[in-house]
């Protein structure tokens, strides 16, 4: 699969669309800033699981120093970008 944009790159607060992961996948996804792979170190983009309900909680979080994971659980997750973090996600 091609690398697709989750949230572009701002830096204002904001969540991206749902995310599904489905039985089987393992997708990584990855900070990413406007001049490249070198994401600033107050970059913090929550990832969010939702729950059965419709809530979405905190499981993790990237950052300019741990700036991706590879997720392998089932779920609708969405990110959310914290203020002042200058930075995007993608998905690869």
């Amino acid at each position: 699969m091609a690398a697709t944009q989750i949230l572009p790159v701002a830096d204002t607060a904001a969540d991206s669309a749902e995310v599904i992961i489905a039985a089987g996948e393992a997708v990584t996804v990855c900070l990413k800033d406007a001049s490249g792979p070198d994401v600033i170190d107050g970059a913090r983009v929550d990832i969010m699981l939702k729950d059965d309900a419709g809530q979405y909680f905190r499981i993790d979080t990237l950052t300019g120093t741990r700036p991706a994971v590879v997720i392998t659980a089932v779920g609708t997750y969405l990110f959310r970008r914290r203020a002042g973090s200058g930075c995007g996600v993608f998905r690869g």
